[in-house]
């Protein structure tokens, strides 16, 4: 009976020490990546904008048209980035480092353009703007879940 109770404990601990750093890597968070033309035309605000049409506004009010171009969800861990493709041929990758308190840090990464790390709480959307498109600009809302 000892016998037994020792093997379950030896059994115990080694898939305690040997899976859970490898569950603590696994952490993953889901990024959404909706990009946006904004530009001075006329022609007002997409349909599909609606739940961030007010921040839009306030943040970009020198524009006046908006139309969403794609949204596109990725899965990145502390392991594994991801990558979107924007319409000008350029690609936005995605990293996280981890967590800073309440906040999600998100690594943003445009070869030749910008690289920036930035914190997020869950939820919440922030916009990276400024590449040119058309006769207008990029503007990427990003949702950290």
């Amino acid at each position: 009976m000892r016998s037994a109770f020792n093997i379950l404990f030896a059994l115990t601990v080694v898939f305690i020490v040997g899976f859970a750093p490898s569950a603590f890597a696994q952490e993953t968070v889901t990024v959404e990546v909706r990009t946006i033309s904004a530009s001075k035309a006329s022609g007002g605000y997409d349909v599909k904008l609606n739940d961030i049409k007010k921040k839009l506004n306030r943040s970009f009010s020198s524009y006046t048209k908006f139309k969403e171009l794609k949204t596109q969800t990725i899965r990145v861990s502390k392991t594994k980035g991801g990558k979107v493709k924007l319409p000008n041929g350029s690609k936005l990758t995605v990293g996280y480092p981890g967590k800073a308190g309440p906040y999600i840090k998100l690594h943003l990464g445009i070869v030749g353009k910008m690289s920036s790390t930035l914190r997020v709480k869950s939820g919440k959307t922030l916009f990276q703007a400024g590449l040119k498109h058309k006769d207008g600009i990029l503007i990427l809302a990003i949702t950290v879940k």
